[in-house]
């Protein structure tokens, strides 16, 4: 992964979370994270940025 595809992953990741948070709380997010051994975004595996994107998009899909 390069480092432009890093950065765009954390951003949409914080994107996402920004948004699930404010309409059901940050619980849902936290969530996510600790599924993949982390706290919150910086503690991500790189890997895992993909998968965890794809979780968060599809809660918040399921929101609107």
């Amino acid at each position: 992964m390069t480092i432009n595809e890093k950065d765009s992953y954390i951003i949409s990741i914080e994107e996402s979370a920004s948004i699930i948070s404010s309409q059901v709380g940050s619980a849902v997010v936290n969530s996510v994270f600790q599924r993949y051994g982390a706290h919150s975004i910086e503690e991500l595996n790189p890997c895992d940025l993909p998968d965890v994107f794809s979780e968060l998009y599809a809660i918040e899909a399921d929101l609107k």
